[in-house]
């Protein structure tokens, strides 16, 4: 549809940008979908036992890691019917996106800025199929989604050679290559920078923060707060579950702002 005259000169909606994993909710998803799936049958397991010490390996490595993970979806999927994947990416997002596993903090916080008209991402190392089934779960399948794309080969799933997402796992490629990867691909995804907001959970996200105009830590382990802040400075504020909850005397800051 082509822009009229006066969209043209509207002003860019500020973007809130969330990660999903430990920051709207606990856990690994994909990781804990793939170790379901490759231990849901005897000779799947086995087999991925097997391999497990060269696909850790390469895990490791930069430069074959996408293979490794193309492996392990390999593993995960092969001998599934057709349209199976998606049934259990289905199944698997019913359970995991449960009221117990939801970060109610962070899920009000996102709600607000939809409620104000603000643009929300998800930028996320999930596979993009689950993210947008755990949001559809948890309903925000309105959200957009930035997350590692999956192409549909001969009947199995496997990474898009084009998103380097997977490839940029922390502490492999540099302790904030992941961070890194989500600026460009948000950029990639036409999104201006700096963002309005950023929230995370953990200093793996430090370049999606600093690429923040304010800078939200969910629920961060102990420690990550302390180090954020040292590059960051005080202003990044820190939401918790639990009022109160423990963390040590760097995590701990002052009640977090309301939106703007």
């Amino acid at each position: 549809m082509p822009v009229s005259r006066n969209d043209a000169y509207l002003p860019e909606r500020p973007a809130a940008v969330f990660d999903l994993d430990g920051t709207l909710l606990r856990g690994d998803s994909f990781a804990r979908f793939l170790t379901r799936l490759l231990l849901r049958r005897p000779v799947r397991a086995v087999a991925s036992i097997g391999s497990a010490p060269v696909l850790g390996a390469m895990l490791l490595l930069p430069v074959v890691r996408r293979r490794a993970i193309a492996g392990l979806l390999r593993l995960a999927t092969v001998g599934l019917p057709g349209g199976a994947f998606d049934a259990l990416v289905a199944e698997f997002a019913a359970g995991h996106a449960t009221e117990a596993n939801r970060i109610t903090v962070a899920l009000d916080r996102l709600q607000a800025h939809l409620d104000a008209g603000d643009r929300v991402v998800i930028a996320t190392g999930c596979a993009v199929p689950m993210a947008e089934a755990l949001c559809r779960m948890i309903g925000l399948g309105a959200v957009e989604i930035v997350g590692a794309r999956l192409d549909q080969g001969p009947g199995l799933p496997r990474p898009l050679r084009g998103c380097r997402m997977w490839s940029a796992l922390p502490l492999a490629t540099g302790r904030y290559s992941f961070g890194a990867e989500k600026v460009r691909r948000l950029s990639e995804h036409g999104i201006s920078l700096p963002v309005a907001y950023a929230y995370t959970n953990s200093v793996s996200d430090l370049p999606l923060l600093l690429a923040a105009k304010r800078q939200f830590l969910v629920d961060p382990a102990r420690g990550h707060a302390r180090r954020v802040r040292a590059r960051t400075g005080p202003q990044c504020e820190v939401l918790r579950s639990m009022p109160g909850a423990a963390g040590s005397a760097g995590d701990r800051g002052e009640a977090p702002a309301p939106l703007a």
